[in-house]
């Protein structure tokens, strides 16, 4: 402990000593018997600023030997042993001071009619005052132990953050990895019709289409977050790939609000949805379908929806709840962020419609809690 710890700890065991100083002169002159306020003041000091220095070596000794598993047992037996004696030693520099005191000439109207006699205040001081300082060496054992404990509590808290954000990172970064070969077979799949029918001139803008996007997906795998303007651009190359596939069986429309395109997401989060409202829409219609894709902010975040024409969902659909890889996912990655995002994927007039609600994160964010 510092030099000014202790004389800040001295100063705050000068109060204690005004108030038993008071206590003891009030009670001397309630009964009638000789008393000064100064001298019960000194002797009161000498006792408190005695421990000023035996109370931090307690402290320590509290940390030294913690209640806590395995050596619980162990500690409890060595303060068994470490109190007696420091409360010995306490009372033995008190009884030496008190002595020294009351013999100063100077001081000597401060004391009168105080016992001067070593043997009677040796056996005074210890029978009326021994349990005293067992209960401050316990006092101080036990406030030792509680700032202890909560510091071992928020050490486990701190790790347990940080476990907790790894855990998630690894999560996420599993379910990219999940993702990006769920959308290549899907290409790949679209390629191998267009070589079949012999539309080899289509196939091949197709791989070009492929290659770019390939080039998105490495240069943005280790990114946590995206601006949405990223995240469009990558879903234009995508559609441009459907577009050759679909003809003119497939209308897209862009509805992004500028004020939103520097909103971050995670990348590739979209795809799962465009994905989804081909293969479970566009897919099954005949004639010309429409694929919207829009954004606008919303009350401190962000929503894009994505919409298609085509069947309605049946009842009781849950897009969590489905067997593909694409939806779940997506949704996993959203809701596993600090703070959660959400999906919403309903009916609406002439087909489907999926919103999702992107709160703001920070670019510096990295609270991912699971």
């Amino acid at each position: 402990m510092t030099a000014r710890r202790y004389a800040i700890l001295a100063a705050w065991l000068t109060v204690p000593a005004i108030v038993f100083a008071t206590q003891v002169h009030v009670g001397y002159r309630m009964r009638g018997l000789p008393s000064r306020f100064p001298g019960w003041l000194s002797i009161q000091l000498a006792h408190s600023e005695i421990w000023a220095i035996a109370g931090p070596f307690v402290w320590r000794l509290g940390r030294r030997w913690p209640f806590s598993a395995p050596q619980r047992r162990a500690s409890a037996i060595r303060h068994a042993l470490a109190a007696p004696a420091v409360a010995t030693a306490v009372l033995a520099v008190y009884i030496a001071l008190y002595h020294a005191l009351i013999r100063i000439p100077a001081l000597a109207p401060w004391f009168i009619g105080l016992d001067r006699s070593v043997t009677s205040t040796i056996t005074f001081f210890f029978i009326t005052d021994f349990h005293i300082q067992l209960l401050i060496y316990a006092s101080i054992v036990a406030v030792s132990h509680a700032v202890y404990t909560t510091e071992m509590l928020r050490a486990q808290e701190r790790e347990s953050l940080r476990l907790s954000a790894e855990l998630t990172g690894a999560r996420l970064t599993a379910l990219r990895m999940q993702l990006q070969p769920h959308f290549l077979f899907n290409t790949l799949h679209t390629i191998g019709s267009l070589v079949l029918q012999r539309e080899n001139d289509r196939a091949l803008g197709i791989l070009a289409e492929l290659g770019e996007l390939l080039r998105s997906t490495l240069a943005h795998r280790d990114t946590d977050l995206t601006p949405l303007r990223d995240e469009i651009a990558y879903l234009r190359r995508y559609l441009k790939i459907e577009e050759a596939r679909f003809g003119d069986r497939l209308r897209v429309e862009w509805h992004i609000d500028g004020g939103t395109e520097d909103a971050l997401i995670p990348p590739f989060i979209l795809q799962p949805f465009v994905e989804n409202a081909f293969r479970h829409g566009i897919s099954r219609r005949t004639d010309e379908s429409l694929l919207s894709i829009a954004s606008a902010p919303d009350d401190g975040c962000i929503r894009i929806t994505v919409f298609n024409e085509g069947p309605p969902l049946p009842d009781g659909f849950d897009a969590g709840a489905g067997r593909g890889y694409g939806l779940k996912n997506a949704i996993e990655r959203l809701r596993a962020r600090v703070p959660a995002g959400d999906v919403e994927v309903v009916n609406a007039p002439g087909g489907v419609r999926a919103t999702l609600r992107v709160p703001a994160w920070p670019a510096t964010d990295a609270r991912l809690l699971g």
